[in-house]
């Protein structure tokens, strides 16, 4: 079987695509492989250059059209296809900002938009991804390291939404890599002393804010043959990215070479073998990834014979919920019967106290009742991940009472009073606690990795 391969690149503004992951963008594309980008926001907080445009700046909606535009030309430039905005026409992220930490490194921004990527769930951002996964079906995925490459929030949001999509996606790619950058690479970026960086006119870095790699650089990708491809990209970005010669910009001015490798880690999935890995990193992001494993869904996908510990799984998938069996609703039935019971007794219990001649009471009673209900309840849809038993529960708690409310069905059974308040809520209160923890959503434990 002869497979093209799809890949996913996933990141969170427009040009960062083209920065750390332009040259093997524009590779794979003209090796014929199938290629998706998918930008999280439109980096609506971005600094402009041109001095033409500079009145986008604090225009969130105008910057944003415009970035939609310069990412579909740097797109087009580096051969890709399919280019996608996460949450599409149902939800938009925002850029969310930062602001420069003492160290040279990005951090969070003071205040951000109510609809920022970061101010998402991550729950939420990767819920979005995964749908992406499922529906492209890469066999290998593309994003940042944990540190977010120089620590932008967004980045790292970006890194942790896309762990956990694969994690939950139905579709199971054979490799999840990180972009990760080799600390004498960093310096290479950053060094003012190379050829043609004087004519630039681009400031030198006084530092370098480039974290150091989280893990071990496996990928080397060579994109000497696409660096003009890459550059023509580059330059697509133009409120953004200033493009000369061998060299760019950003609206801060300092000068970065464009190097002719792109380095990546391996997160998760395939590993590449031992022996390939001994004369240095593999040369190719899909290097020892068997793609007709990987569309089979093949649990072996992509294993490479002699590689340290075999494949690395991709996050275990979380089981589906069982549906509740009959332990589920005769446990159900049980406790409903016996907080049917203490609450019927307990409901009409009430305190009365004298406030300045006034007689206030306090119906403690139907209170205390009313907690014992939503304590059960939410009990069982905890437990049983389903609202199901919580709602056989509530009725069985209501049939019950109401028939301790008939004296005339039972000898001395009128501990209910149907023409008092705190019986009717005692009747009625069950159900309506029923119907709101039936909307109630319950988060898994491993929701919050």
């Amino acid at each position: 079987m002869t497979v093209v391969p799809r890949i996913l690149f996933v990141h969170a503004h427009p040009d960062d695509e083209t920065i750390t992951t332009g040259g093997t963008i524009a590779a794979l594309s003209g090796e014929g492989a199938q290629v998706t980008v998918l930008s999280a926001t439109r980096g609506e907080d971005g600094e402009v250059i041109p001095a033409d445009l500079k009145g986008l700046e604090g225009n969130r909606a105008g910057l944003a059209r415009v970035r939609e535009s310069e990412i579909a030309e740097a797109m087009a430039a580096l051969g890709v296809r399919e280019h996608l905005f996460l949450g599409g026409s149902a939800h938009t992220f925002e850029d969310s900002g930062m602001e420069w930490g003492g160290d040279g490194h990005a951090v969070a921004a003071s205040t951000m938009p109510a609809n920022a990527l970061c101010a998402a769930e991550l729950t939420t951002v990767a819920r979005y991804i995964a749908a992406v996964i499922d529906e492209v079906r890469p066999h290998a995925v593309i994003t940042y390291a944990s540190n977010g490459g120089y620590g932008h929030p967004d980045h790292v949001r970006v890194h942790e939404a896309t762990v956990a999509a694969v994690d939950t996606a139905a579709w199971r790619a054979g490799r999840l890599l990180f972009v990760d950058v080799p600390t004498e690479a960093a310096r290479e970026t950053f060094d003012p002393n190379q050829p043609g960086f004087a004519e630039t006119g681009f400031a030198p870095a006084q530092t370098i804010p480039t974290k150091p790699p989280v893990s071990e650089i496996v990928v080397a990708q060579d994109i000497s043959s696409v660096l003009d491809t890459k550059r023509r990209a580059l330059a697509a970005h133009r409120t953004q990215v200033t493009v000369s010669g061998a060299f760019f910009a950003l609206s801060n001015g300092i000068g970065m070479k464009i190097l002719d490798h792109e380095y990546y880690s391996i997160g998760a999935g395939a590993l590449i073998s031992d022996l390939r890995l001994r004369s240095g990193p593999a040369p190719h992001v899909l290097t020892d990834l068997d793609i007709d494993a990987c569309e089979t869904q093949d649990s072996g996908a992509g294993a490479a014979d002699g590689a340290a510990g075999g494949a690395l799984p991709l996050r275990r998938r979380r089981r589906e919920p069982k549906k509740p069996g009959f332990f589920a609703y005769a446990h159900a039935v049980v406790l409903a019967v016996l907080i049917g019971f203490l609450g019927a007794m307990q409901h009409l219990n009430v305190s009365v106290f004298d406030l300045a001649g006034t007689p206030v009471i306090l119906p403690w009673g139907l209170a205390l009742s009313l907690l014992l209900v939503a304590s059960g309840l939410w009990h069982l849809k905890t437990m049983y991940r389903s609202s199901s038993p919580m709602l056989i529960a509530a009725f069985v708690i209501v049939i019950l009472s109401y028939v301790l409310g008939q004296p005339t069905w039972l000898p001395g059974a009128d501990i209910i009073v149907t023409g008092m308040l705190r019986s009717a809520a005692w009747l009625i209160g069950p159900m309506l606690i029923a119907a709101v923890l039936a909307f109630t959503k319950v988060r898994r434990p491993e929701a919050a990795r």
